[in-house]
């Protein structure tokens, strides 16, 4: 049987209906949108799609599909829908405390001498005064400074992490820099570093992806208009930039890896979509599923097929279920070339590593704690 895919679908949006049973959100502090260099909408990360349409189709592209990438799936999540306000409560207990300190206070110096109590009225008063305030001002105020000073944090972060003109200085601002730091290596030996001038953040958005706290952002560098996405973690002692899913990572180019073939298993961040293209060593449609392998920037296809009947199937059936064949996800996969196979642009998949294009957790020290047990 001949090469050949079938017949290509229209992308469309897919509503992401991730439960907590698979990504439990954390209580991340919600950002207010603030007017800083030309304001943040209320609106989620939307980086540019990346179409499966060939270009010489004459089928017109949808207008929400032009404002959406699927990619954007594997990263975003409900916003909390309830404002952090300070219960009033808190406000009763604290003028309980400050009447017992103040009393115990007078106590201590034997009523005083009158001027005590002038104190303890002038307390009283400075303490109703406050009460009176409006709950809800006093609130969005304290979230205003707080949402301001996180955003400002923020953007000193991406404008270092872009305007790097070296490794050294770039490693700095990025996650899990002991294992990345040999991909990095890796990547500018054949990609130049260049610098960029950070113009603006377009828009934000704040996310939990497996328990920890991240911040997907498009912003703007130079005069370009193109906003580039990147990710985040929003860790207690800084922020650092998700450096593998800003480049979309890969051993090699898609170009290099289609022709090269390699036998070896390698991590690859791919678009994965349900396909029928069974060929050759993987033509039996009742042993593998068969799934097509899309990746960001480049025009190569290739098919990947997992084993039917296994743990990893099962996992694909939870990330990818029957029936959705008109809809792509981000996925890091962990795949190979059959050796002699006569498949040319088929792999097999013997892992999902990451259903998105960033890892939560760091996966050497997973690594590390499971060889330890």
């Amino acid at each position: 049987m001949a090469e050949g895919s079938k017949e290509n679908r229209k992308d469309q949006i897919r509503v992401v209906d991730e439960m907590p049973t698979e990504v439990v959100r954390l209580d991340v502090e919600r950002m207010m949108p603030l007017k800083k260099k030309g304001g943040i909408p209320e609106v989620v990360l939307a980086p540019e799609v990346e179409s499966t349409h060939p270009e010489n189709s004459s089928e017109e592209v949808p207008v929400a599909e032009k404002l959406f990438d699927l990619e954007r799936e594997s990263l975003e999540f409900e916003k909390e829908a309830e404002e952090d306000l300070v219960p009033m409560g808190w406000f009763v207990l604290l003028a309980v405390g400050l009447f017992s300190v103040l009393g115990w206070v007078i106590v201590q110096t034997g009523m005083g001498d009158g001027s005590d109590l002038i104190d303890v009225k002038a307390a009283n008063q400075a303490l109703r005064g406050d009460l009176d305030r409006p709950r809800g001002a006093r609130a969005e105020e304290n979230e205003r400074q707080a949402a301001e000073a996180h955003f400002n944090k923020m953007e000193k972060v991406v404008t270092d992490f872009l305007s790097a003109d070296s490794l050294e200085e770039m490693v700095k601002w990025v996650r899990h820099p002991e294992r990345v730091a040999p991909l990095m290596e890796s990547y500018y030996a054949r990609n130049r570093i260049e610098p960029l001038t950070f113009n603006a953040t377009k828009k934000y958005h704040s996310l939990s992806l497996e328990n920890k706290p991240f911040i997907a952002l498009e912003v703007r560098v130079g005069e370009h208009e193109k906003g580039i996405p990147i990710l985040i973690e929003d860790r207690q002692d800084g922020m650092l930039v998700d450096w593998e899913s800003y480049v979309c990572y890969l051993p090699m180019s898609p170009e290099e890896l289609a022709e090269s073939r390699p036998t070896s298993v390698m991590g690859l961040r791919v678009y994965v979509q349900r396909d029928n293209f069974h060929t050759y060593e993987f033509s039996d449609e009742s042993e593998y599923d068969c799934f097509r392998l899309n990746f960001r920037g480049s025009e190569v296809i290739l098919y990947g097929f997992v084993k039917k009947g296994t743990a990893l199937e099962q996992e694909f059936l939870k990330f990818s279920p029957l029936g959705t064949d008109e809809y792509r996800n981000a996925a890091i996969i962990k795949a190979r070339f059959l050796e002699g196979s006569k498949a040319t642009r088929s792999m097999l998949i013997e892992g999902l590593e990451s259903t998105k294009w960033a890892f939560p957790h760091n996966p050497q020290e997973i690594a590390e704690n499971e060889s330890s047990k």
